[in-house]
């Protein structure tokens, strides 16, 4: 077999993607940039393309201060050229003490071992490692004669319109974890994405005030990462209460990104065991799992009233199987006083069938069952989550990827950006519901899963997984399980993307005349809430499903 041609990328590859995304974003968004963004801009469609070649170079590489000895990039002709071009401009700066004095330890970091050796003559700092010579030498030397012995023995600059660069970059993703080398992945064939109209996308930001109100909650996501290392809960919890309050006037974007952090930190109170104040902090959130986690605290601060009256309101108003499964579990442990209540996945675990495997599969479970259903006679795979979600993912291929459902923002995009919202089904309730009647025999549901898997093979989805074996199992799954079934199965996925594509068994056990969804659980395993939630629907709605119990020789 002939292995693929190696695709190589045009020497100044990297300047096409920046201006791409240049141009992407005063396309979309001039209505919402301000004037130090289009400074920027002009300022820098007015370097030489050398220049600019080298400016994206730097905001390429990871942080603000760079060494420019020895810097090497071929396609550029000229770099010291370039890089006077860029200081002269404005792009960098050279170091110095005025301007960069509150930088000092990301300087000194910059530095090498070798690089301190220049501190030598102020202290001896033989044997040590870089952050002890660090440590000493900013308790012996000033901070202007730091820089002045520094600047005297390197070539550093700093990059500069990096708030303006960053927030440009935010805009195009739309999220900050995301950055150029998506260009790079793309182009060199890693990832195919689905591939919509440059018109079809859409700015993921309506206004200023929602962009930046999503940039402020990212921001406090890093900002709470650092505080918890070194801070008390109480000084996490007094940064809390003021940012809560500047929080009040989020935009709805805003708002889904800060109850995640509500949750982060709650947790971060509890496991601290401060749960008076992961009570306070879930209580400004009323997405899952806030209120099991209150009703726990307030149980651990024996405040048994509260919790079973919240408890009442979550059976009432389930969210999820979680909070369903979790409040009748928890209601019964209060009613049952003294008594020990066990939980409904106990129960429903203890009385699951069992079957002995040898110990070789001790640490491969799943694994030894498939060989038990095989020395059997029977076939088995596994299929977990992925079986379902890739028969959901190519049923509904051009429901997910529908660019007129204003939910595709930038070209690398596996996923609609509603995709875990609720607002997900609502949007496509109707297309999902006509989809769900159009196919009324096997032979044209199954159809339509192979024209969008041939079509479509390796592009992008956020549901399908393309193994070489996946297609088999799918087409083994329709064989045996009724239509309507499945597409009962589909319908309660689409209806709650985030929960109910999740829990579902193990494997897929078949024979010529049956079929059968096993959950397999080792001696040491339990069952979740979700997993017990598909079991009891599979049983509703007659599709053949246990939970079985593996023990080891």
């Amino acid at each position: 077999m002939e292995e693929p041609d190696k695709i190589e990328l045009p020497p100044k590859y990297y300047l096409e993607y920046f201006n791409y995304v240049l141009e992407f974003v005063k396309d979309k968004y001039k209505d919402i940039l301000i004037e130090k963004e289009w400074s920027f801009l002009r300022r820098y469609y007015c370097l030489s393309e050398d220049a600019q070649c080298l400016f994206i170079r730097f905001s390429n590489r990871k942080g603000l201060f760079f060494k420019t000895t020895n810097l090497k990039y071929q396609e550029i002709e000229n770099i010291d050229t370039s890089l006077q071009e860029l200081v002269k401009s404005g792009f960098v700066s050279e170091l110095s003490y005025e301007n960069h004095s509150k930088y000092l330890n990301t300087v000194a970091n910059l530095l090498t071992k070798k690089d301190l050796d220049i501190f030598k003559e102020l202290k001896p700092i033989k044997n040590l490692k870089k952050e002890e010579i660090i440590n000493q030498f900013t308790e012996y030397i000033s901070s202007q004669d730091f820089f002045k012995v520094v600047i005297e023995s390197q070539s550093i600059i700093k990059l500069n319109f990096e708030v303006e660069l960053d927030f440009i970059k935010f805009l195009f993703f739309g999220n900050r974890y995301m950055d150029m080398t998506e260009f790079v992945v793309r182009d060199l064939g890693f990832v195919q994405y689905y591939k919509h109209q440059n018109d079809d996308l859409v700015s993921r930001f309506n206004s200023r005030k929602e962009a930046e109100d999503k940039w402020f909650v990212s921001d406090q996501f890093e900002i709470f990462n650092e505080l918890k290392t070194n801070n008390t809960v109480y000084e996490i919890w007094d940064w809390f209460e003021t940012l809560n309050q500047q929080s009040a006037e989020l935009c709805e974007v805003a708002k889904q990104s800060f109850d995640n952090l509500i949750l982060k930190i709650g947790a971060f109170f509890e496991r601290n065991k401060s749960f008076e104040l992961a009570l306070n902090t879930y209580k400004l959130c009323q997405k899952a799992p806030s209120r099991e986690r209150q009703v726990r605290n307030l149980f651990k601060l024996k405040l048994i009233d509260e919790a079973v009256i919240l408890c009442q309101e979550i059976t009432l108003n389930p969210l999820n199987a979680d909070e369903a499964i979790f409040s009748k579990d928890f209601l019964n442990q209060v009613e049952g006083k003294n008594k020990k209540s066990k939980k409904s996945t106990t129960i429903f675990l203890q009385d699951s069938e069992s079957i002995t495997i040898s110990l070789l599969y001790k640490n491969k479970v799943e694994l030894g069952t498939i060989a038990y259903y095989i020395e059997n006679g029977q076939n088995a795979a596994f299929s977990e989550n992925h079986l379902w979600r890739s028969i959901f993912g190519l049923y509904f291929w051009d429901i997910i990827f529908d660019p007129s459902l204003v939910s595709f923002h930038h070209p690398f995009q596996r996923r609609p950006s509603d995709l875990h919202l609720p607002q997900f089904y609502e949007k496509r309730k109707f297309q999902i519901s006509q989809r769900l009647t159009d196919y009324e025999n096997k032979e044209s549901f199954l159809g339509l899963l192979w024209t969008n898997y041939e079509k479509n093979l390796g592009i992008a989805n956020p549901f399908v997984i393309w193994m070489d074996e996946i297609w088999d199992l799918i087409r083994i799954a329709v064989d045996k399980i009724e239509l309507e079934q499945l597409k009962k199965i589909l319908l309660l996925i689409a209806q709650n993307i985030v929960e109910n594509s999740r829990g579902l068994p193990d494997l897929f056990v078949w024979s010529e005349n049956s079929y059968e969804l096993v959950e397999v659980k080792s001696p040491t395993d339990n069952l979740s809430n979700q997993q017990l939630f598909w079991l009891r629907y599979f049983q509703e709605i007659g599709v053949n499903s246990k939970v079985l119990r593996v023990n080891f020789e």
